[in-house]
């Protein structure tokens, strides 16, 4: 009967002595499964946040790249615009009238070509024709308040401005300042083109000797004002008053450019190269 007790007992030690081996070496393997997957999640956090950090450097070079490419379509854009806005040909509608639209060239018609241009920029901005019999009226009534300002009877382009503004109110539309003339020293023909272009014809001061003008009587006028109007290929077009013929005269280039001078006094020659529109 000892015995069998004896047994029994080092049986149960024997049991004990297992499951506390077992339950060891269960918690170290759990612990070092878990130190596992714990390091594994660290590498996956590490790979995703490289990921992540290339894509990010990959967006970053396509913006940089759409950037770039707009900023190449932009240019290009503007290039084709530049070549839309200037045709090889343009005109705009301008009336037009002789300074002297009764063929009277005595004064004041002799040199009244600054009040005829000025109105025939008026009829183009204020949409209204120009009939000989009123285009002499109109001249008659600048030509008198010109005289109230003591002005003389050439004027210089500065004063050709203020009698656009003030007695036309052309920097006015619908009563309210909208239009803003500029004067412009040494003009080029793409400055020109651009004006027209833009829908505003241009006043051109001018020495009337050195304009090629087959209808000019003796030589040309030693000062002379005009329109420019549209231009073809190798041509401006104007309105010239300093003719009844001068409805759509054209010009050379480089003649009309050649021949902008400002009144300077009397001293057509070493005038100011100047030209007035409407920006």
């Amino acid at each position: 009967m000892l015995s069998i007790i004896l047994l029994l007992g080092i049986v149960w030690i024997w049991r004990n002595t297992l499951s506390a081996d077992y339950s060891i070496t269960t918690s170290q393997s759990t612990m070092n499964n878990q130190q596992i997957i714990n390091n594994s999640d660290k590498e996956i956090n590490l790979f995703n946040n490289e990921v992540e950090e290339l894509e990010n450097l990959k967006i970053i070079k396509e913006e940089d790249f759409l950037i770039t490419t707009s900023s190449i379509q932009i240019t290009e854009n503007l290039a084709q615009n530049d070549e839309k806005v200037l045709p090889k040909e343009f005109l705009l509608k301008v009336p037009f009238t002789s300074q002297a639209p009764e063929k009277n060239w005595e004064q004041p018609w002799q040199d009244a070509c600054e009040e005829a241009a000025l109105l025939m920029l008026d009829a183009y901005y204020k949409n209204y024709n120009l009939s000989p019999l009123f285009s002499r009226d109109e001249i008659l009534k600048i030509v008198k308040w010109e005289e109230e300002q003591e002005w003389g009877t050439s004027i210089e382009i500065e004063k050709i401005k203020k009698l656009a503004e003030e007695y036309f109110g052309l920097n006015k539309k619908n009563n309210e300042e909208s239009r803003k003339f500029i004067i412009l020293e040494n003009p080029t023909v793409e400055d020109i083109k651009k004006s027209l272009v833009a829908g505003n014809p241009v006043l051109v001061v001018a020495d009337g000797k050195v304009l090629p003008n087959s209808h000019f009587r003796n030589g040309g006028p030693v000062y002379h004002a005009l329109i420019i109007k549209g231009y073809t290929e190798t041509e401006f077009i104007t309105n010239d008053p300093g003719t009844q013929f001068g409805e759509s005269f054209k010009y050379k280039y480089n003649d009309l450019l050649k021949a902008v001078h400002d009144w300077n006094k009397g001293k057509v020659k070493e005038g100011k190269k100047v030209i007035l529109f409407i920006e």
